[in-house]
């Protein structure tokens, strides 16, 4: 009975932490991401995830991170606000749902690993000097851009959410 209640209360006092610190967390994420999508979706941030393995793991630890921490906030927000009406907790938990469903990392890795397929072939195929080179490094950035621009979009609302939430 005494472990139990010892659990417990550390599982209250990290959910007590965690409500405290998120803001801060979620912030710092979203800046490292902000930073990261701006390298990503140049011709010369794919090579470099395509090429260099540890920048791809550290892209892709970075998005489990926040992930993780989506679904911390997710928790947070659903329990505080379970029988409100309030508008801004709604908006929070659907775009973290977004996010959890559709921008998952599986996908996310799936969608990088087909742009690194492409990027490998505008190399094979196409002469450096030629026209239809930088077309083809044009086509592939624009598609980097629109994904990584709208997973980019998901997690800034959900740190605009979170400052307008009570959370304590």
């Amino acid at each position: 009975m005494k472990y139990i209640l010892i659990v417990s209360f550390s599982i209250l006092t990290f959910f007590a932490q965690a409500q405290e610190n998120i803001v801060a967390v979620i912030d710092d994420l979203t800046v490292k991401w902000d930073k990261q999508a701006e390298e990503l979706e140049t011709y010369s941030g794919i090579k470099y995830y395509c090429t260099a393995e540890v920048y791809r793991e550290k892209t892709i630890a970075l998005l489990d991170k926040i992930h993780h921490y989506d679904t911390l906030l997710y928790q947070i927000v659903s329990e505080k606000y379970e029988n409100s009406s309030d508008k801004e907790a709604d908006a929070t938990l659907k775009d973290i749902l977004t996010v959890e469903i559709e921008y998952t990392t599986p996908n996310f890795k799936a969608f990088l690993k087909e742009e690194c397929v492409k990027f490998e072939e505008i190399g094979e195929e196409y002469d450096i000097s030629s026209s239809k080179y930088f077309k083809e490094i044009e086509k592939l950035e624009k598609e980097l851009a629109k994904y990584v621009d709208a997973v980019t979009a998901r997690i800034d609302l959900i740190d605009e959410h979170v400052h307008h939430l009570k959370l304590d």
